[in-house]
């Protein structure tokens, strides 16, 4: 496997992780899983990022 194709399986990682954590809000716990989420969406744009620079760097290659 490539270094894009592990950041594609890590970016549906954190897409289902995100998912599922919008799928189980209660109003009991939505401070704690909301900073969570604020914490895995970071880390999924970080991953875009790198995956987008990492495909430039290819196309430019």
């Amino acid at each position: 496997m490539t270094d894009a194709d592990l950041l594609r399986e890590e970016i549906a990682e954190l897409d289902a992780q995100i998912f599922r954590l919008k799928a189980s809000m209660n109003k009991a716990d939505n401070g704690v899983k909301l900073s969570k989420l604020a914490i895995i969406t970071r880390l999924r744009d970080r991953c875009h990022r790198s995956l987008a620079a990492l495909e430039k760097r290819g196309a430019a290659a």
